[in-house]
């Protein structure tokens, strides 16, 4: 049999690959006819559909993310209409009541009943350990008149300026905040008496005055983020990214929540001992900061409940 002669195969196969390529490119310019419909319909949309849907979903996140906003400011608007900054004095056996729901709490909440009688409940608002600290300091103070410990807290209020200045912070905007914590602290170990007016009476004026609660908040805020940025290799490796910016969201901005680091650096930087309860399921954990400081020469006791903290008294 023949094989037939090559020039024809050879012609056939070039006249194949030439009909091929005159079928890719019929009507160059125009979708090709017998592509996919939905290959057509991606080259036939319009350009500005995608310009239109990435405007509605920027939209669409602005709004989500106002109405988050909104949302969360009704609730801090409902939080402090209907609690205190700081509660009278009540009974620790109020925390039956709060977890009787919660079964495995109740060796807990019996052991910190058992340790303390009272307690003071602070508004959940993302201050607490701050204004725990800050209350005790000067509700201490009030009580107890204690003139080494005044002399002892003012020194440091005073080396604070250096401190802060010296890592960076422009004095001119953390001056307000030295001055109403001095003078306010300076008042209270000094005038309290004269002015004939109650320890309670003073720190409810004191405390509810929200702008200057806060201007004493961000003081100690900024003591402590000027300590941890000096003594950065202490505390850095406890920190996920940058330790600058880390402290810029979670010390220096108010209505964010102390952790151990912050907790640790105001003890170290006021060396003022805190003790901290902290209410675990089936049985408490307490630990003190520094560890090595007697029971008796700690006065500030939190009560650490999930996210929270709040005052205790033996």
């Amino acid at each position: 049999m023949s094989e037939g002669n090559p020039n024809i195969l050879m012609n056939n196969q070039q006249q194949s690959s030439s009909n091929q390529i005159s079928n890719n490119n019929i009507n160059p310019g125009k979708p090709n006819q017998n592509m996919p419909q939905n290959q057509l319909n991606n080259q036939q949309q319009n350009p500005n559909d995608d310009e239109a849907n990435k405007k509605a979903n920027a939209e669409k996140i602005k709004l989500e993310y106002e109405m988050s906003i909104e949302y969360e400011n009704s609730l801090r608007q409902e939080i402090e209409m209907s609690t205190p900054l700081v509660s009278e004095e009540i009974p620790t056996s109020i925390l039956m009541e709060d977890y009787k729901s919660n079964s495995e709490y109740a060796n807990s909440v019996k052991q910190i009943t058992d340790k303390y009688k009272h307690m003071k409940k602070v508004r959940r608002d993302g201050n607490c350990f701050y204004r725990s600290f800050i209350f005790r300091l000067f509700e201490y103070i009030c009580i107890k008149n204690n003139k080494a410990l005044y002399e002892h807290v003012i020194k440091k209020i005073k080396e604070a300026k250096d401190l802060i200045e010296r890592n960076g912070y422009d004095w001119s905007f953390i001056q307000d905040f030295y001055n109403i914590f001095y003078m306010e602290f300076h008042h209270c170990f000094n005038s309290l008496e004269a002015c004939q007016i109650s320890v309670r009476d003073y720190l409810d004026k004191l405390f509810s005055d929200k702008e200057k609660g806060n201007y004493l908040i961000y003081f100690v805020r900024f003591c402590i983020a000027a300590f941890l940025k000096e003594n950065s290799f202490l505390y850095e490796v406890y920190v996920d990214g940058p330790f600058g910016n880390w402290i810029t969201s979670e010390v220096e901005a108010i209505d964010h929540e102390a952790d151990q680091i912050q907790i640790m650096a105001c003890v170290n930087y006021f060396e003022i001992g805190v003790r901290i309860e902290y209410l675990h399921p089936f049985k408490n954990e307490t630990m003190k900061f520094p560890e090595d400081k007697p029971d008796d020469q700690i006065f500030i006791t939190v009560l650490f409940t999930p996210g929270h903290y709040d005052l205790l008294y033996a």
